[in-house]
């Protein structure tokens, strides 16, 4: 219910639906008066024509003189032009019309420079439409009303509007939301039939320069396309404070854009919502797929999918039929995660999880399901048969036929990515923390979560209650999915799950600490009751754990220290390689230098404050 609540008070604070109650209200606007005998004749001096000037109304103060060479059909109206605007390249120029053909248009206080066709759109104050081939509209502002993800035959359909939020996009992938998703098709379409658009939009403040061709679309104001080959039958939002643009070559097509947007260097979006702040650019091609906030898209494919905040594509790469609503994920350059075909329809899909990397060369057959294993990473060049893996934090590898196994089997390393590579998961994090931009919020990409926890917690339960043997295949273990797990690697991944859980249930202890001091009485157990069965189910992790609060927070202390040296190691392993290959290594990773000083203070402040917790308890 409160989901639905938020849908309509997103829709009551539309752009559209105002601009479409403004439009109501002003349908017999007095503002407007006919043309003067003297203004008609200065109009044509200035090689101005009309079939009929009795169609051309203008607002009182109209200067004739700030119109040139134009040519005016049907219902025009026009305003008392003044003053100047920035043309790109902050040109200064007078506001007016010049060298352009208006067809049924209402404009403002703008400039129309070199438009050979603008007809049924509203110009903004303020706007500049300069060298365009044709800003038309049929009759109404189009965009798409929903949006296809996973399977490519359908399924998967998600209503969308111009301001979706991941919330409500995610609530309709959730079969237990039926209910709930069938109110909000209604919600929708009661608002559509209401706010129809009956022409096109420029804001006021967007610049429109050197595009070929705008149909059918609502520009919102300050928005700036530049260069761009088309754009048709979509809704691109902006303001003054998160102007969105849309640069050189680019052609969108049936699409939603919210603000902050970047679409630059040719890219292609075509039946697309782009949520705020997300970048498309560089020969990118995303059909039928939802891009999550502060996501960035360059050179790859993606094809019904809903790419979730922060997922990062810089290479070619190829994404298809991926429901990836947690995102955080990035792809290298020719990762194939896109073998959706079964030899007769695209009707497959896969799961990708939080945070999870698709490594070089990778081909991931379809289905696949890798949701149940956040900040897993596929190595180079690995070939992954259908499955579902449910091992977070897992490192898969190559088989190759190893030991007299099927040569389709994968290794994989459950938790290796904890207990092995944190320099890489605290790298992640800090450029999670830097890229959200107080969009995404920070529980969305923790990696001390509840889910993480009980998804951690089912796995080491998998690994712990099945019979000993010195190799494991899905056969043993279901959660290892298509792959193979040495007995060695089992155990290492029970200590590192453990650990993992250890250090979770500790900060849950500390942090209900630290929020109300009064807890201090209580023992660590009793503060973990809040937590589900199925987080708490580890008898090990439990029996070894803190009896006391002073006791946890000196425990998490000496953990964030641990984590801390992983890093520094991490980074050693790096520096010691780089160093017997380049003779400047030093020279030229400074990031790293800087980077390993923020995980430092960050570590200090959090001692700091463990500190104060246990000196707040003596006193």
């Amino acid at each position: 219910m409160q989901r639905l609540l938020k849908l309509k008070k997103l829709l009551r604070g539309s752009g559209l639906t105002a601009f479409a109650e403004a439009r109501r209200n002003k349908a017999n606007d007095s503002r407007f008066r006919q043309l003067t005998e003297t203004e008609i004749q200065t109009l044509e001096q200035n090689g101005n024509r009309s079939d009929d000037w009795s169609l051309v109304r203008v607002e009182t103060g109209f200067a004739a003189g700030c119109v040139w060479r134009s040519t005016f059909v049907g219902q025009v109206r026009l305003p008392a032009f003044y003053g100047t605007v920035l043309l790109p390249g902050d040109v200064s120029f007078p506001t007016g019309i010049y060298d352009s053909l208006i067809y049924n248009c209402e404009i403002e206080n703008a400039l129309i420079y070199r438009v050979s066709m603008l007809a049924n759109v509203y110009v903004g104050r303020g706007a500049v439409l300069q060298n365009v081939g044709t800003l038309i509209s049929s009759g109404k502002v189009q965009f798409p009303r929903s949006i296809c993800v996973g399977s490519e035959c359908g399924g998967r359909e998600l209503r969308v509007f111009p301001e979706a939020t991941s919330e409500l996009l995610e609530m309709q992938l959730s079969k237990t939301a039926a209910e709930v998703t069938a109110e909000y098709g209604k919600i929708l379409d009661a608002w559509e039939a209401e706010n129809k658009v009956s022409c096109g939009v420029v804001g006021s403040g967007a610049v429109i320069s050197n595009v070929q061709v705008v149909r059918n679309s609502w520009i919102g104001s300050h928005a700036r396309i530049d260069g761009a080959l088309k754009v048709r039958n979509s809704v691109i939002l902006s303001s003054l404070e998160e102007p969105t643009g849309v640069f050189d070559g680019v052609i969108l097509e049936n699409s939603l854009v919210q603000e902050a947007v970047k679409l630059y260097s040719a890219a292609n979006v075509a039946g697309s919502l782009i949520l705020k702040k997300a970048k498309v650019g560089k020969k990118a091609l995303v059909s039928s797929s939802v891009v999550s906030q502060c996501a960035h898209i360059e050179e790859g494919e993606v094809t019904n999918s809903f790419v979730g905040p922060l997922t990062q594509m810089h290479h070619h790469s190829l994404l298809i039929a991926a429901v990836w609503p947690s995102g955080c994920g990035n792809l290298g350059y020719g990762a194939n995660v896109g073998s959706n075909h079964t030899g007769r329809m695209p009707d497959q899909e896969i799961r990708p999880a939080l945070g999870m990397f698709f490594g070089l060369g990778v081909n991931v057959k379809f289905p696949a399901n890798f949701s149940e294993a956040p900040f897993s990473m596929l190595a180079t060049g690995v070939t992954t048969a259908p499955q579902r893996l449910q091992m977070p934090f897992s490192l898969i590898v190559p088989g190759g036929g190893k030991l007299g196994l099927a040569a389709t089997l994968n290794e994989v390393l459950p938790g290796w990515v904890y207990s092995k590579n944190a320099a890489a998961l605290e790298r992640n994090l800090h450029k999670y923390a830097l890229r959200a931009k107080g969009l995404v919020q920070p529980s969305s990409f923790a990696l001390y979560s509840v889910r993480n926890a009980r998804l951690v917690a089912n796995a080491l339960s998998q690994l712990l209650e099945v019979p000993l043997r010195d190799v494991y295949t899905g056969g043993d273990l279901p959660g290892l999915g298509a792959n193979f797990m040495r007995e060695a690697s089992r155990q290492l991944a029970v200590l590192a799950y453990r650990k993992f859980l250890e250090r979770f249930l500790l900060d849950f202890v500390v942090d209900a600490v630290a929020a109300d001091n009064s807890l201090f009485q209580l023992s660590p157990r009793e503060l973990l009751k809040p937590l589900p069965n199925d987080v708490l189910r580890d008898k090990v992790v439990l029996a070894e754990f803190a009896q006391t609060v002073p006791e946890a927070i000196k425990r998490v202390r000496q953990l964030a220290r641990e984590w801390y040296e992983a890093v520094l190691e991490g980074f050693k392993r790096d520096r010691d390689r780089g160093r017997e290959v380049f003779d400047d290594y030093d020279e030229v990773h400074e990031d790293d230098r800087e980077f390993l000083e923020v995980v430092r203070a960050r570590l200090e402040d959090r001692v700091r404050h463990l500190n104060a917790l246990l000196k707040l308890k003596d006193d």
